[in-house]
This record gives C-alpha cells, structure tokens and sequence, in this order.
C-alpha cells in the first residue's frame, strides 16, 4: 500500500509481514549499521510541522500551495521540505495573510505556531500567493527546482532612451558686450563673423556680442567696403556710424 503525502511523495508503509526496518522478519537483524536500514532514510529533507488556527488555513511554500494546516499539525505529520531557504505563506480568505521565509537544513524539524487574524470589516481579500519557482510537468519528467538555487528572473525589455538633443552651453550674460552701428545706405550688406547681419532698426544695426575680437564688413555694389576689427569688452557699447561712400 501506498500512501502519497502533500507533497506527492510516496511514503512505503510495509505489511505487518515485514520488520521494523521495511525487510522481512529475519532480513536485516543482526547487520551492522547501516545495512539492516532501508535507503528512504537516507534523505536529507527538512520536516515543518505549522500548528496555526483556523486549521483550514492554506499552506503555501514558495506560493505554491502545499495543502492546509490539518494535513501537517498532527503529532506525526510533517511538512517534508527541501533543504535550503523558503518562504512560509498561510492564506484564508478574510483573515490577514502571514509570511515568512526560513532556512531549512538538511535533517532539520521546525514549528510555525500562528493564530490568523481576521479582516476589518469591509476590508477585501489579500491576493493569493504567486509561485516563485516555475511548476514542473511531472508528466514530462522535468525535475524539481532547488531552492537553494536562486530563480532566474525573466529578461526585461530596458527602456529605450530617446535621442537627446544637444545641450546649448550657458554663457554668463555680463560676459557680453553690445555693439551698436548705424548703417547708410540701409540695404547694404552686413556680415559679422563670416555670417550674414539684418538691420534691427530702419538704419541701425545692434546686437549682444562675446567679450573680444570681431571682424565686420559692410557692403554694397557701387561703394567702398567697410571692413575693421571690433575690440568688444564685456558689459560695455560700442557704437559708431558707417556712411559707405561711391
């Protein structure tokens, strides 16, 4: 007969036939340790006993539900667990979920006592626990996940940076001077810096400049071209008139 636990792993309960130690009455007596003891002792796993009210409570382990907290608060029922570090989730509709995560050695045998307390009225449900390992398909044969193995958390798509648009540097404003030139005739050409300048007025040409040297050219087809060298000094006005001349 056999007897499948919580945690689908079968348990041999041996005929009243055999002895103590799963082999027949005069197999195994008299052997040296550990020949007269059967190979399932040799497992590592941990043993949880949860003695929690309301005994229907749901067991969870790494939000995987394990079943309640009848099928392992009895004197001689356990919770058999995997060594490693796991998360303990006791789960009932209108009561306050508890959790908690602990480190179960090999051989070990732990108890949770915990009462569940109730919602304020109104209160809604807590969500139910999301398992943290991926379940298996025993049917394919895909193996258990180790706990203490950490899970693999799923690839995120990074968010995509926009293209910045370059940064216009800040210049200190009282780094600047102004130049101010009247211009006769108004349409003659106007280049400051190698680039091309409008009047601002009818007949005059004013604009903020950079503390230094500026080269300015005035002209027009028919006169003589204006050309000089501007010393601009910061927070001061350079003013003057340019009368082209046939």
């Amino acid at each position: 007969m056999i007897v499948v636990s919580p945690q689908r792993q079968p348990t041999v309960v041996y005929p009243p036939w055999y002895g103590p130690w799963g082999y027949p009455w005069g197999w195994g007596w008299g052997y040296p340790y550990p020949y007269q003891y059967p190979y399932r002792y040799y497992s590592d796993d941990s043993d949880l006993r949860i003695q929690a009210t309301p005994r229907e409570t749901e067991v969870y382990v790494d939000g995987a539900r394990a079943g309640i907290v009848d099928d392992f608060d009895g004197v001689f029922q356990r919770l058999h667990l995997r060594p490693g570090d796991h998360e303990i989730t006791l789960y009932l509709a209108g009561y306050r979920t508890w959790s908690e995560r602990r480190y179960f050695g090999p051989h070990s045998d732990q108890r949770i006592l915990h009462t569940m307390l109730p919602l304020a009225p109104g209160q809604p449900d807590e969500p139910r626990p999301v398992p943290r390992y991926p379940i298996p398909d025993r049917d394919r044969g895909e193996p258990l996940p180790d706990p203490r193995v950490p899970p693999r958390s799923a690839p995120r798509d990074l968010p995509r940076e926009e293209p910045r648009a370059p940064e216009t540097p800040v210049v200190d404003p009282r780094a600047f001077g102004t130049l101010s030139v009247g211009v006769r005739p108004a349409d003659a050409e106007i280049t400051l810096d190698g680039q091309k300048q409008s009047l601002t007025s009818a007949d005059r040409f004013v604009i903020q400049l950079p503390e230094g040297v500026h080269h300015l050219v005035i002209k027009k087809n028919g006169y003589d071209t204006f050309e000089t060298d501007l010393q601009i000094r910061r927070g001061r006005t350079l003013s003057f008139e340019v009368n082209l001349v046939r």
